[in-house]
């Protein structure tokens, strides 16, 4: 069951923000998207994996609605697998996202392992600075699935435009 890009939040309410914590991505989007089941509200894009890295991030979000935050939910990534490419080529080698260290643990309330968190920045043949950073989300496999249930390989990336404040956990 495919989310309708019809049912797609394209605007927000005056003064609203869509700011969801590491968890919250993991357990309530991430989570319900391969496992098939609704979502709180519908702010994510759906996209291939191909399609994602065909574009640089600046034309990845030019139509979508946020204010330097957007977010995807990329199907047949490697990194559902938890496969880390130190590098991945955008396009015909416009740019390419560089990780920038290993991957992190994400923890629910009760101290348990649902997913991880890996780093990535963008890096455009064209610019001298970089001003996008993604966080790219996957499920912990312990978590994911169960042997009479089929899931699909989606990972949620967050596009962040901008320098993001706290560092520590990108090197």
């Amino acid at each position: 069951m495919a989310t309708e890009h019809n049912d797609l939040i394209t605007e927000f309410p005056p003064g609203y923000r869509f700011v969801p914590t590491d968890e919250e991505l993991v357990k309530y989007y991430l989570e319900n998207k391969v496992h098939y089941q609704p979502f709180p509200a519908l702010f994510i894009e759906d996209i291939h994996a191909k399609e994602f890295y065909n574009e640089s991030p600046e034309a990845l979000v030019e139509n979508m609605c946020g204010e330097g935050e957007w977010f995807f939910f990329i199907h047949q990534d490697e990194y559902f697998r938890g496969k880390i490419e130190k590098f991945q080529i955008v396009g015909n080698e416009i740019g390419f996202w560089q990780c920038l260290g290993k991957e992190f643990p994400i923890y629910n309330s009760e101290g348990d392992v649902v997913g991880f968190k890996i780093n990535l920045k963008y890096c455009s043949r064209s610019a001298k600075t970089n001003t996008w950073i993604m966080e790219k989300y996957r499920l912990n496999f312990e978590c994911a699935s169960t042997d009479d249930e089929e899931i699909e390989e989606w990972v949620l990336g967050r596009i962040i435009r901008g320098q993001k404040k706290d560092y520590t956990n990108y090197y």
